[in-house]
């Protein structure tokens, strides 16, 4: 019965405590600091759990908050009801070692790609109460598991507050880092037949290997039934065949380039077939902005004058008295992954074929095949092209497996040749 119902997640945190340190310049002091905290989707996980963060400085009545999960889109709400506490607490200072503050009773969890602020305050009188740095590049820490990005530093005593402790200008001094420490644990996935592409090649290539000897007559393994075999890969963890991080990062920007090149492919095939028609639909347009330019300017007589600008009074609404025109501005935030010009290679067409036919077996459960990815497909915003441009390379490439056999979903072997259920998308 445990083989036919599968869990998809552990039911575990791993036991090693992740610590994420970032570098310490103590470049600044002050009241607070607030910075974004991104899940990688690197490796099959499921969720990160942060149990804790760590600071110094004078400290004092610290809080600490976290941004609801509501589709940041580059930018975190700088509103407080955006926002939830997670942790309140008096410390004495401390100014050489880290003091942990744990909300491990309150865990922040992330999800892969997930983006969410954390802000980190206190309401001590002055400007020694957490330490922070100025922004020295892009990501602040970055590992296989989470990146923490640059925030901005908070030099009001009044959480959330807008005005500053002097009284005038901005509350905020963007470009800071987070000076201190995270420690989290990772919940992983578990390998299912719709999982199968989330792990390593390695990974994947046991379970090829593991389901080929249990289709042979000859193999002890074929006594074995589908849910069995699925059980047993079920239960070992990702990295247990050598698989790492930096691998499966690896063939993550191979398998975004292939789909890339893939939509490219397709939408230059029918470039063509458009461009008439499109310059056609482009002449007719410039005639009919010319035509209406030319009515409005007769229309519009009113003096220009009258088109002033806002005043000041007027853009401020909303605003306390001494705030500064960015007091509530949104954090922005860039969370792309950079790729280095070796990574931007073009790939060979043959090898981008390869990618698409890699789906001639295909065993029990038809959605574990080795196809180009469901993940992969998702990135291409052309999917019925490019199941087109699929196809005309499969009709192409069927030739060239008449040499050897094959094996369909029921574990039948042939003498050769290709049907239409060897290959799913």
């Amino acid at each position: 019965m445990a083989a036919l119902n599968r869990a998809t997640k552990a039911t575990y945190v791993i036991h090693d405590r992740i610590e994420a340190e970032t570098s310490d310049r103590e470049d600044h002091t002050f009241c607070g600091i607030m910075f974004p905290v991104k899940c990688k989707s690197i490796l099959p996980i499921d969720h990160v759990v942060i149990n804790s963060v760590s600071v110094r400085g004078a400290l004092g009545p610290l809080t600490v908050w976290v941004s609801k999960d509501e589709g940041n889109n580059g930018e975190i709400s700088m509103n407080k009801k955006k926002w939830i506490k997670i942790y309140e607490q008096t410390h004495k200072p401390s100014f050489v070692g880290y003091k942990e503050l744990d909300f491990s009773a309150n865990p922040i969890v992330l999800r892969p790609g997930q983006v969410r602020g954390i802000y980190i305050h206190s309401t001590r009188r002055g400007d020694e109460a957490i330490v922070y740095d100025n922004k020295e590049k892009q990501k602040t820490h970055d590992d296989s598991f989470i990146t923490i990005l640059p925030g901005r530093a908070h030099v009001s005593e009044k959480v959330f507050g807008s005005i500053p402790i002097w009284g005038w200008g901005s509350a905020w001094r963007d470009n800071r880092e987070f000076v201190g420490q995270i420690k989290y644990g990772a919940v992983y996935r578990l390998w299912n037949p719709s999982e199968n592409m989330s792990f390593g090649d390695n990974f994947r290539g046991a379970a090829r290997c593991l389901l080929m000897c249990q289709r042979r007559v000859d193999s002890p393994f074929s006594k074995l039934p589908d849910e069995c075999v699925y059980y047993i890969l079920n239960m070992c963890r990702w990295d247990w065949v050598n698989d790492t991080s930096d691998g499966l990062r690896r063939r993550q920007k191979s398998m975004r380039r292939l789909a890339q090149q893939a939509e490219d492919n397709v939408l230059d095939d029918d470039e063509g077939n458009f461009a008439g028609e499109a310059q056609m639909d482009s002449d007719n347009d410039e005639e009919l902005d010319e035509e209406e330019e030319h009515e409005y300017m007769d229309e519009d007589s009113s003096d220009e004058s009258e088109d002033s600008d806002v005043s000041d009074a007027a853009s401020d609404d909303g605003y306390a008295w001494g705030d500064h025109v960015t007091a509530h501005d949104n954090l922005a935030y860039n969370d792309a992954e950079s790729e280095s010009s070796e990574d931007e290679e073009t790939i060979p067409q043959d090898q981008l074929e390869a990618h698409y036919w890699d789906a001639n077996l295909v065993v029990g459960d038809p959605s574990f095949v080795l196809e180009l990815t469901s993940s992969t497909c998702s990135t291409i915003r052309c999917r019925e092209r490019s199941m087109q441009r699929l196809r005309v390379i499969m009709k192409s490439r069927q030739g060239s497996c008449d040499a050897g056999g094959s094996i369909d979903h029921r574990g039948v072997e042939k003498s050769g040749g290709v049907r239409k259920q060897d290959c799913y998308v």
